[in-house]
This record gives structure tokens, C-alpha cells and sequence, in this order.
């Protein structure tokens, strides 16, 4: 099983790579805890005619039993930015002039995992996304509402290479003033395992324009993890804006631990 790259952070973009090449009996009956903490930072124009900075640190919380998986994550937020509504981490953000700092909108997400029926076709990752409104909208750390999204993730296990393909739709709640459009998202990318520790792989990254302001959001990610040892591991990546309403550049860092 294997969490979605948009996990937060897709600008979150939070890119946790767990197992992918667990056997499959043993993935549909472990049982798993872990506990992580990010940084993410990111800068760009997203669209607009000013640069905005946003710093994005999520503490997030999963659990896993067989086939089911559920996650949440707590943010602090910091931005710098001319007011605006721009595609941050998880979704559009109505931004104020200057610096904004704070708690950031709650995520949950739940997932079910269905394995393959035949050796050739994939794993099928089905998940729900629930966004709470807890940044400040008056503070330009949000929108105040809440967001819905569902998500499906289709990943091959084929030796040392795992491709993967992810599709979505984000339903957003507008704020008073703001007319917000659902979207369409969408990934696709690989993994490939260089030793029995450590992974990388390269993901391009898709979301719809909310507003005509925004813009589409594409980027071009690649990463890599480490599983230091039977609990700790590092998750890393490097971003590049290939769209108006990317930002033009990101980093990330996640440490992890496991039981």
C-alpha cells in the first residue's frame, strides 16, 4: 500500500513513498503506524504579477491496518504574498498583502487498497480527501471553507521500476466575494528502486485552475527516499514550475518514523 504523492503536499507537495515492494500478502495484513514532520517551501509568481513564498510544515499522523489506511495532518503556514488567490500546498489560498503566519487547514484523508486480479493489471489506491478550514481567511491563510476531493492512484509492482498514473477531482467551497471552480488533477511517474534502502523517481504533477486569476498548476517533481532503518526514513524533493500558476521553484524534507 502507498499513500498518494499529492499527500498534502503536492505542494504539500508531500511526496511519501512507503513500501512499494512489499509482497502482497503481507501488505493487505500488516499493520502500521508512522509518524512525520515536513518542510516545504516554494517560490514563484503562481500566476500573478508578484512573487509569493510559502513555507509549509505539516506534522501528519497515519495508520494502516490490511487494505485500509486513514491520515491526518496539522500544518503551520507561512506566506509573503500581494493579495490574491494562488495554489498553495492543498488547494487555492485567498492571500493578503505582506506576511501571513499560522495554523494552516486540517487534513484528513482515507484510503482503500484493492490488489490486482491478475499479475499484469495494477494495485488500485481508492481515496477520500477532507479539508477543514482551520487557517485564518482574514489572515490570508486560506479560504475559510471547506474542500472535498476523491482520488484514485493505479501503481505496477514490476521488480526494481513501479510506474505509476493518479486521477482526481477537488470540489472547493468558495468564499464570500470569490467564485472558486472545482478541478481536475491529475500525476503520473515512476519509482525505481537503486538499493533495497532507497528509492527515487520522477512525477509530473497536474491541477486545474480554480479561478482564471490562478492559473494551471504542472510541475515537474523528482525525489527520493531512504529508509535509514526498520523505523526511520527521509523523504526529499526538488520542484520546477512548468505552468502560469506554479510556483517557479520548491524543496521539501520529511522525516518519518515507523512502527
Amino acid at each position: 500500500m502507498r499513500w498518494s504523492r499529492r499527500s498534502s503536499v503536492s505542494a504539500l507537495l508531500c511526496f511519501t513513498l512507503l513500501s512499494t515492494h512489499e509482497p502482497v500478502a503481507a501488505a493487505l495484513q500488516h499493520r502500521r503506524l508512522k509518524l512525520s514532520l515536513g518542510y516545504h517551501y516554494s517560490t514563484g509568481t503562481y500566476g500573478t504579477a508578484d512573487t509569493t513564498e510559502i513555507a509549509y510544515i505539516p506534522l501528519t499522523a497515519k495508520a494502516e491496518i490490511g487494505r485500509w489506511g486513514i491520515q491526518g495532518t496539522i500544518p503551520y503556514l507561512r506566506i509573503s504574498s500581494p493579495a490574491a488567490v494562488v495554489q498553495g500546498p492543498n488547494g487555492p489560498i485567498q492571500t493578503t498583502s505582506g506576511e501571513s503566519d499560522g495554523l494552516g487547514d486540517i487534513l484528513a484523508r482515507g484510503l482503500y487498497a484493492l490488489p490486482p486480479p491478475a499479475f499484469w493489471m495494477p494495485f488500485v489506491d481508492l481515496i477520500g480527501i477532507g479539508k477543514f478550514p482551520t487557517a485564518s481567511r482574514g489572515e490570508g491563510l486560506g479560504t475559510g471553507e471547506f474542500d472535498f476531493g476523491l482520488e484514485s492512484e493505479f501503481w505496477w509492482s514490476g521488480g526494481d521500476l513501479t510506474p505509476f498514473l493518479a486521477v482526481g477531482y477537488r470540489f472547493f467551497g468558495s468564499p464570500p466575494g470569490t467564485n472558486l471552480d472545482d478541478v481536475f488533477l491529475g500525476s503520473v511517474g515512476g519509482v525505481y528502486r537503486i538499493l533495497e534502502t532507497v528509492n527515487a523517481g520522477l512525477l509530473l504533477d497536474y491541477r486545474g485552475a480554480p479561478s482564471a486569476s490562478s492559473g494551471e498548476r504542472l510541475e515537474g517533481v523528482p525525489f527520493a527516499s531512504w529508509k535509514v532503518d526498520a523505523h526511520w526514513s527521509v523523504d526529499g524533493y526538488a520542484s520546477a514550475g512548468l505552468a502560469r500558476g506554479s510556483p517557479d521553484a520548491g524543496v521539501g524534507l520529511q522525516l518519518g518514523y515507523a512502527w
